[in-house]
């Protein structure tokens, strides 16, 4: 038995809900068999996100998108995005990566790992079990060749839960 006037309902019921899922951060989208987050609601730069369960930096300059783990390559130990200075640095090693999770300085191991991603129909897609080991290091330089990281205004993804500040309090 069918009940007359359900289905507005129903529409203002999801409606009410698509918006107050827009306001806390990515959106889930589902757009022509394409489900995943509209790259229209990313910004330029580098995003801290949470996309799929799964904590991780989106990258994008211009219509190019990379998705990276945020976390130091081979561990758990999470990276900060270093906004004032443009990098990501590992508190523990001090090891430095550029927006792009290439290897700038520090004890070299390789550049940040790369979630697989892909963009359908203006709709970014990861496969957060697929990752690929980031890009080899290039010629080790030391952490000091770069200023140290803003600890106070670094950028963890979100539910990556901040290790302490490697540099000392006042």
């Amino acid at each position: 038995m069918r009940i007359r006037g359900s289905r507005p309902a129903l529409i203002v019921g999801a409606a009410v809900v698509a918006l107050a899922a827009a306001g806390s951060g990515l959106l889930v989208a589902r757009l022509g068999g394409a489900r995943g987050y509209p790259v229209s609601s990313l910004h330029q730069g580098v995003t801290a996100a949470n996309l799929q369960i799964t904590p991780v930096f989106v990258v994008r300059t211009g219509e190019d998108i990379l998705v990276l783990r945020p976390f130091a390559p081979d561990g758990s130990v999470p990276v900060g995005w270093c906004r004032g200075q443009g990098f990501f640095e590992d508190p523990v090693t001090g090891s430095k990566y550029d927006e792009r999770g290439v290897y700038l300085a520090g004890p070299p191991t390789r550049g940040l790992d790369r979630v697989s991603s892909k963009v359908v129909r203006g709709v970014l897609q990861i496969a957060p079990g697929s990752v690929r080991a980031g890009p080899p290091p290039g010629q080790a330089l030391p952490a000091s060749t770069r200023p140290p990281c803003d600890w106070a205004r670094a950028v963890f993804a979100p539910g990556v839960a901040a290790p302490p500040s490697p540099t000392a309090e006042p």
